[in-house]
């Protein structure tokens, strides 16, 4: 019979004050950012909109549409991973959701958990890394439906990026289902849900690149073990290699050698094997991966 490390917490990690801070600042961020995504605001310049929003507070509501998947997504994709570790019995904080500048940003920078004890083996690692992607592909898949189905009965407000964006295939093929247009690109979103769907895949394909700490990393790390390193290594260089014809990409590849890192911890024991459940895991994560990556994300013409 398989051994099964279940560690008993007596104390699991409380919401704290500062979590539900974090939730409302970027919940307000983010209403702000959709309010700029609108049409009636795209030639307002930011003093003149400034005026507008302190004469008008109520008119931060008018980026629910944008703001409310957007974090549904964020939420869902982190309460994967805490809910997995807490299975476990491993100490995990809720999530904090990181706030952004709504004009320099789309309000947010996503959010994380902290794992706070270690892990006991590889295969609930490949758990908890896998699980927080997949739940988070899935809100994306509804919220992109949604979107698609709004569209369909009339609810029309372009979201422009003022940029180009490719389809992961995710998003491709569910557009091309619901309305039949198969193109790879979109010049601007036709209603601010459907861009907090392309926002939800793209996050996840980047969580999922197979390097470091990522949860792609943890999955890699769930398969090869110590040869993780010498993976990690080759694609990080290979992302930097791409960075030097795609300049998007500089801003990644610096959080990856000077921030996240291409080493990973060891698990307690890393001598026991895969379950078929978790190979089968660590297979639909890779899927997702393909599904979800973009290697060029924006089009500048």
């Amino acid at each position: 019979m398989d051994e099964v490390y279940v560690v008993q917490l007596p104390h699991p990690e409380p919401f704290r004050f500062r979590h539900g801070v974090l939730l409302a600042v970027t919940l307000w961020t983010t209403l702000y950012a959709g309010v700029l995504l609108l049409p009636e605001f795209y030639d307002m310049g930011i003093l003149e909109h400034l005026r507008y929003m302190f004469h008008h507070p109520l008119a931060i509501f008018l980026g629910a549409p944008f703001a409310v998947p957007l974090l549904f997504i964020l939420g869902v994709h982190e309460m994967g991973h805490f809910l997995t570790a807490r299975r476990y019995g491993i100490q995990v904080t809720w999530p904090y959701f990181i706030p952004g500048p709504p004009y320099l940003s789309l309000g947010t920078f996503g959010a994380f958990i902290r794992l706070k004890s270690p892990i006991a083996t590889r295969g609930i690692l490949m758990e908890v890394g896998a699980m927080g992607p997949l739940w988070g592909f899935g809100a994306s898949v509804l919220v992109a439906l949604l979107g698609f189905w709004l569209g369909l009965v009339g609810y029309h407000s372009p979201a422009d990026l003022g940029m180009n964006v490719n389809l992961p295939l995710a998003f491709w093929a569910l557009r091309g289902l619901m309305t039949h247009h198969w193109s790879h690109q979109l010049t601007f979103f036709e209603n601010p849900v459907l861009l907090s769907a392309w926002i939800g895949f793209f996050v996840q394909g980047l969580n999922l690149i197979p390097i470091g700490q990522l949860d792609g990393g943890h999955v890699l790390y769930g398969f090869l073990r110590s040869r993780h390193r010498v993976v990690s290594l080759a694609l990080g260089l290979v992302c930097l290699a791409f960075a030097l014809f795609h300049p998007q990409w500089i801003i990644w590849v610096g959080l990856i050698f000077f921030v996240l890192g291409l080493r990973h911890p060891p698990c307690i024991d890393d001598s026991q094997p895969l379950s078929p459940a978790q190979v089968l895991l660590g297979l639909a994560a890779i899927v997702m991966f393909v599904l979800c990556f973009l290697p060029i994300p924006f089009v500048w013409s």
